[in-house]
């Protein structure tokens, strides 16, 4: 009994967890789609330029689009750091302080209903 009631737990921990991973992989492909058309944008605008980058340190032999791939991925990265900090603060269970004591538990007891 006690093995069903921790399986049920594990099940509703899971529940939903799809439809968020493909809630996310949808946002990784709208993140990289802005990030292209920054990146292009700055190097069209010339903000940024492939000589600058060479001029870093990297190797001529790095193809162009390699140096914008890193860039698109560099952006990517930003954008989820601040969807993350942005959850953080938006969302109750970001800002809640953890450690504050309380009278219940968020967490099911496994050995709830048992009698003991």
């Amino acid at each position: 009994m006690r093995l069903e009631k921790k399986h049920e737990e594990e099940l509703e921990k899971r529940r939903g967890l799809a439809g968020r991973t493909i809630i996310q992989f949808i946002w990784l492909l709208i993140s990289f789609a802005i990030a292209y058309f920054l990146v292009k944008a700055l190097f069209n605008g010339g903000y940024i330029n492939h000589r600058m980058v060479y001029d870093v340190g990297i190797s001529r032999k790095v193809p162009e689009i390699a140096i914008e791939i890193v860039f698109m991925f560099i952006v990517v990265v930003a954008m989820q750091f601040f969807l993350f900090i942005g959850y953080a603060f938006a969302n109750p269970e970001g800002r809640r302080r953890t450690g504050d004591p309380t009278l219940q538990s968020r967490t099911k007891d496994p050995y709830d209903g048992f009698g003991h």
